[in-house]
């Protein structure tokens, strides 16, 4: 029996014994508690959700009878339903700076006596981010790091001032943040020529994903050489906080199956932009496969049993890995197993979500493969990054057109060639990674060429308020 597994029947029984919603859940479903034992009996305890679960008994049912209050709650983005709200304790925070502490100590090789400033621009409202984050991070310098925590949140000008005015004072500077505001605040560095370079600067990005090709970009703009450890993805959610983050090892992978088709149709099960990839801690988060749907096992706030949180993915273990990557030649190097010895723990390979794409024509467009296009070199230079796709219905529903609005880059201008050039690379790309769109586009033609809207860098479409960037619209 696993140490992961180990916890994760600890947490059935006690959540089974003390949560009354829970209790109810598996009377519901004809499931005697203790006659779960091994891995194979925990086959037959039933999947929670939203729906099943947490929306259907009373919120005070779903924590442990008698128990105080958690002193912390988050609200989640509502990006597929009615927002929620998580509660979350000492514990759930303690659990994160652990793993904070080992992204700084062992990938941004931070040592002790360095003199860092961590500039967090998450979010500081309600949603989880924010606060989360500069709670890991106090932990963080609790265990004797010398550390200062900055938090401008979503405000470009508030966080270029700390760097104009403040920064200057560390010897390293951690700049946290959602990946299109990092790279917002980037771009205005370069453009007020602020010396980023003698900063020392690693970025720690969540809530959405990026192509190797957009960190090559991040990593060029904010001076930061080494393309394995400058920069890190935390795998997160509102739901259980971190439930996994990047190493140099899935950073690398991610690299080599972008050079190499036959690597990334093995490891991500597609030749096209490789899916996110990041470790987890089975002691923290007991992950399993359900037909795709990834689901887990945590004692969080609202303690959760075999929780479907609507990710689909893949589970790896560092044997699978090795077994599954030693048909090539990388494997062998030095650099491929010294990094597999350093970070044993298991990896999920996420799949894009059906419910962050917008529908045409009945198939699924992915932000992911519009991403890709606008990193492509002829578009780059023109183009923030930032759009948001939408489907209109024209025609009383007969026809449905695909509109992509796009977001200049600064000081660019708004012109017909540009449209056509954003169409031209964007419809190749789309074609090219999409096979459902490619059989589209041989079937309707032009009908399925998306409609170009451009708008000026800094638009109201585009300024990050409060949460996450929003790149589709039903």
């Amino acid at each position: 029996m696993s140490k992961g597994f180990k916890k994760a029947l600890k947490t059935f029984y006690w959540t089974a014994e003390n949560v009354p919603a829970y209790a109810s859940f598996l009377l519901d479903k004809k499931i005697k508690y203790e006659s779960i034992k091994t891995e194979d009996d925990f086959v037959n305890v039933p999947c929670m959700n939203k729906k099943n679960y947490l929306r259907k008994y009373r919120f005070e049912d779903l924590s442990p009878e008698g128990a105080s209050v958690s002193p912390m709650i988050s609200v989640s983005s509502g990006s597929s339903g009615v927002p929620f709200f998580w509660p979350r304790g000492e514990e759930q925070e303690k659990e994160g700076g652990i793993i904070h502490e080992r992204i700084f100590r062992d990938i941004f090789n931070l040592k002790k006596d360095e003199k860092t400033l961590v500039v967090i621009c998450f979010s500081m409202g309600s949603w989880i981010a924010g606060t989360y984050t500069v709670a890991c991070c106090r932990y963080v310098s609790r265990e004797g790091y010398n550390l200062s925590i900055v938090t401008p949140g979503i405000n470009q000008e508030d966080t270029i001032s700390v760097f104009q005015n403040f920064a200057k004072n560390f010897d390293r500077v951690i700049l946290a943040g959602y990946p299109p505001f990092i790279m917002d605040i980037l771009y205005e560095m370069k453009h007020q020529k602020i010396n980023i370079k003698k900063m020392r600067l690693n970025l720690l990005f969540a809530g959405e994903s990026f192509s190797e090709k957009w960190r090559d970009f991040s990593h060029k703009m904010a001076e930061i050489k080494d393309e394995l450890s400058g920069s890190v993805n935390i795998y997160g959610t509102a739901d259980a906080a971190v439930l996994g983050h990047e190493s140099p090892l899935t950073v690398f992978l991610r690299r080599i199956s972008t050079k190499d088709k036959a690597v990334a149709t093995k490891i991500f099960g597609s030749s096209g932009h490789p899916s996110s990839c990041v470790h987890y801690y089975p002691e923290y988060k007991f992950f399993q496969e359900d037909n795709e749907d990834l689901i887990f096992t945590t004692k969080s706030g609202i303690p959760l049993v075999k929780y479907k949180i609507g990710d689909k993915g893949r589970i790896l273990t560092n044997s699978e890995l090795n077994d599954l990557t030693k048909e090539f030649s990388f494997a062998k190097s030095s650099l491929f197993q010294d990094l597999l010895k350093k970070w044993p723990d298991p990896i999920i390979i996420l799949k894009n979500r059906d419910d962050v794409s917008v529908t045409f024509y009945a198939l699924n467009i992915y932000p992911e493969n519009i991403k890709t296009a606008l990193e492509d070199s002829k578009l780059r230079r023109f183009f923030s990054g930032k759009f948001v796709a939408t489907v209109r219905v024209l025609n009383h529903g007969k026809n449905q057109k695909l509109c992509l609005t796009l977001e200049l880059g600064k000081e660019v201008k708004d012109s017909q060639e540009l449209r056509n050039l954003a169409q031209v690379t964007i419809l190749k790309y789309m074609a090219n990674l999409n096979a459902e769109y490619r059989r589209l586009l041989k079937s309707v033609g032009k009908k399925a060429y998306p409609f170009i809207v451009l708008l000026p860098y800094s638009s109201e479409n585009f300024i990050i308020k409060n949460n996450k960037h929003r790149w589709v619209k039903k």
